[in-house]
């Protein structure tokens, strides 16, 4: 935190808040936040392109929250990136809703220069997309590539402990504070990230994993990488949104093949009948890059990395970073339709009475204008937008919401904040249906 102005680029990120398209315009004019806090009134009134709850909240010069951050930072060794910092990723500015400001655990790689791969999929991974998982990881970063994940449970996981467990690097970006663990269940594994490589994360040190914070976060994993990676998803799941998100950045996004018949596969099959390059290995990734990253990556230690990982054992692996091994999810086998289909459950999940359980799900319509209402106050402009001018009976795309004057990013963005409230529901073919 070498920059003088930490302390107001803090206020300026908690006035702007998180994932904001106002601050490029306030920033295109002034370099250093501390001009923007001086300001008074009158010349706040007078900044072109800002909406009046910003003005007002840029009107209010409190700097208490701002010390308080700046002092838990200093006392747990949290770094700071500012957007002026020289080591501010010039990739994150390419996007108009770039983080005002990063917070960081561990060492702060050199984006501007990095090899990085961004490596996403489903929590309910099979054992195949554990082994997989790892073992592209560690490869990858084996070879000199940071692999970047969110931390999550599942596919994020194995690939961060096999990139920890080949000595390379690894960078976990947060969907909450830096001062919460979550899933909790990786407390370890975020202890070894932070020492080997880099945990980081735009919300400040206190912040809840709120639902809606992980689109926003996404958006950052894919940016920071060259390519994106997804090994197992759904349709319609978090990995998905992530890979369009790299696409409307004009990144390369890379998937697993997998099953035609298992849900897990549906996502990266579809992808790559959109355009994504399959993906048998590392090599298929890093051949993308050879031309650019050459002095990168070191192709003697990628073919040692390939000779361990072929007899490696993941479980164990994971084990040492305190991920748990236990249970792979068993994805579900898609059947035709005249078939009678029972329904299953994941291993561990306690089995109920289906019947039972579907006359729980019914509740009185009123109940559920109701809480579609209070759900939808907590919502932004543009998501309860997006939600008011779905069809009631009709399934859409996110393309299809362009003629509301909302780019397809912000689309995503709001259907998923939407379906994680329970108020849309994803369909095969990137299509949702209100609840």
């Amino acid at each position: 935190m070498k920059d003088e102005n930490t302390l107001y680029w803090l206020w300026l990120a908690e006035k702007c808040g998180i994932a904001s398209k106002q601050f490029g315009r306030i920033a295109e004019r002034y370099e250093n936040p501390f001009d923007i806090y001086r300001l008074d009134e009158d010349e706040v009134e007078q900044l072109e392109g800002i909406s009046a709850p910003l003005k007002a909240r840029l009107c209010e010069k409190g700097l208490e929250s701002s010390y308080s951050i700046l002092k838990y930072c200093k006392e747990n060794r949290v770094d700071i990136i500012s957007y002026g910092d020289r080591r501010y990723p010039q990739r994150l500015k390419s996007i108009e809703d770039a983080p005002i400001l990063l917070y960081c655990l561990g060492h702060f790689p050199d984006f501007n220069s990095s090899l990085c791969i961004g490596m996403v999929g489903t929590r309910k991974m099979s054992e195949y997309g554990k082994q997989t998982s790892y073992k592209i990881g560690y490869e990858l970063a084996s070879a000199g590539a940071i692999v970047v994940s969110g931390m999550a449970l599942g596919v994020d996981a194995a690939a961060a402990c096999g990139a920890l467990s080949s000595g390379g690097k690894t960078v976990a970006v947060l969907g909450c504070g830096i001062s919460v663990v979550y899933p909790k269940e990786h407390k370890r594994l975020m202890d070894e990230i932070a020492k080997k490589g880099a945990v980081i994360t735009e919300y400040p040190p206190s912040e809840a994993p709120h639902g809606h914070n992980f689109p926003k976060r996404n958006r950052i994993i894919s940016v920071l990488c060259q390519g994106v990676l997804v090994v197992e998803g759904s349709v319609g799941s978090g990995a998905l949104i992530t890979a369009r998100r790299a696409i409307d950045q004009g990144r390369e996004v890379f998937a697993l093949p997998g099953k035609i018949n298992e849900s897990n596969s549906e996502g990266p099959n579809e992808l790559i009948q959109e355009g994504a390059y399959a993906v048998m290995s590392s090599d298929d990734i890093l051949k993308r890059y050879d031309f650019l990253y050459h002095d990168v990556i070191d192709y003697a230690k990628l073919s040692r990395a390939k000779r361990k990982t072929d007899y490696c054992d993941a479980d164990a692996a994971l084990s040492k970073y305190g991920v748990s091994t236990g249970g792979a999810y068993m994805p579900r086998t898609k059947r035709p339709a005249a078939a009678p289909v029972e329904e299953s459950f994941p291993l561990g999940e306690e089995r109920v009475d289906v019947s039972e359980r579907k006359q729980e799900e019914k509740r009185a319509p009123e109940q559920v204008a109701d809480n579609s209402s209070e759900l939808l106050s907590t919502l932004d402009e543009t998501t309860r937008k997006v939600f008011e001018n779905m069809p009631i009976d009709k399934a859409v795309s996110p393309d299809s919401l362009s003629a509301l004057g909302i780019g397809i990013g912000d689309a995503i963005t709001s259907l998923t904040m939407l379906e994680l409230c329970g108020l849309v529901s994803s369909l095969p073919g990137g299509l949702y249906i209100r609840k």
